[in-house]
């Protein structure tokens, strides 16, 4: 059992064609969100009883949350999740739709006045966000000029996936998105340069840093999540001291599990770890950083306990 889970988070995120999101965008823009909204519960029953692996791992978050929480656990908080997740999917695609707009979202945190202010000035801002909730709202907003800031925001997403497939499925979706992909594994000294470039030039650079990366399975950062370690992903919190720019923590989250008008709540939150630090400061600001981060993600698990969509055993 260890090792076939640890060989399920090793896989990387692969989008191999586009034709089910295009399928899935098609419905989006001529099906109301109610009618898929309950036609995604099927969908998730069928996936809950078929797919045992992504059951079994929902089942162990579920077990550690309520634990942690003082919760018993049942068989309902974990089709719960599932079914957020597949709302989730139905979320994203309607996001690079443009079915998704700021007056959908409430902010919750003052921070965000912060980043439109850094963002209305024109520079840029790293982002460190998660497999909680939905990442994609930021980018979408960001790159349609949904942002309540007078210009489109260009965004570098940093992920462990096939980029080139992944910018064709979003160019499928919406034509007008200008969000830019960079594998994970690909960075190197001229990526960082670029990355650097995109910050300084009043770019958003994204990267989830709740999930290590397979590439790299030793250089981690060990942190206590729901009362257990768990591993994160050096290379997301060393980006935050090389890049020369404010970060922040971004979550978005669906308010309601279901409901008629989807809203949003987004926590946008200015790190406040010091982010100017010798070479030998650098590791314990990073380790501080990375504990800021997992922080703030576990008081938004707990108030939004089915919307993490992190399908392996995430204490292994």
């Amino acid at each position: 059992m260890a090792a076939e889970s640890e060989h399920w988070s090793r896989q990387k995120e692969v989008v191999k064609t586009n034709r089910p999101i295009a399928f899935l965008a098609f419905l989006v823009k001529y099906v109301p969100f109610p009618f898929l909204s309950f036609c995604t519960f099927f969908v998730s029953f069928f996936y809950y009883v078929c797919a045992r692996k992504a059951r079994m791992y929902c089942r162990l978050y579920q077990k550690q949350l309520c634990a942690y929480v003082g919760k018993k656990h049942t068989r309902v908080h974990t089709f719960a999740q599932i079914y957020s997740f597949s709302l989730s999917i139905v979320e994203k695609v309607s996001a690079w739709s443009e079915k998704i707009h700021l007056e959908s979202i409430e902010f919750q945190d003052d921070d965000v006045v912060d980043l439109k202010k850094v963002l209305g000035q024109g520079k840029g801002a790293y982002i460190l966000a998660s497999h909680l909730g939905n990442s994609e709202l930021l980018r979408c907003l960001a790159t349609l000029h949904e942002t309540g800031v007078d210009r489109s925001i260009p965004v570098t997403a940093i992920m462990d996936m096939n980029a080139s497939e992944f910018n064709k499925t979003v160019k499928k979706i919406n034509p007008d998105s200008a969000v830019h992909l960079v594998n994970s594994a690909d960075i190197g000294i001229e990526t960082i340069e670029e990355l650097q470039d995109s910050v300084h030039n009043g770019g958003l650079v994204v990267i989830g840093a709740d999930r290590t990366s397979p590439k790299a399975p030793d250089r981690t950062l060990s942190c206590d999540f729901l009362g257990k370690q768990a591993q994160y992903p050096y290379g997301a919190f060393l980006l935050a001291f090389l890049l020369e720019a404010p970060v922040y923590f971004v979550f978005a989250l669906r308010k309601k599990t279901v409901m008629f008008r989807p809203k949003y709540a987004m926590y946008v939150q200015k790190a406040k770890t010091p982010l100017v630090a010798t070479r030998r400061e650098r590791m314990e600001r990073m380790k501080d950083l990375c504990g800021e981060f997992v922080k703030i993600m576990q008081k938004l698990c707990i108030l939004y306990p089915y919307q993490w969509y992190n399908f392996y055993n995430y204490w292994q």
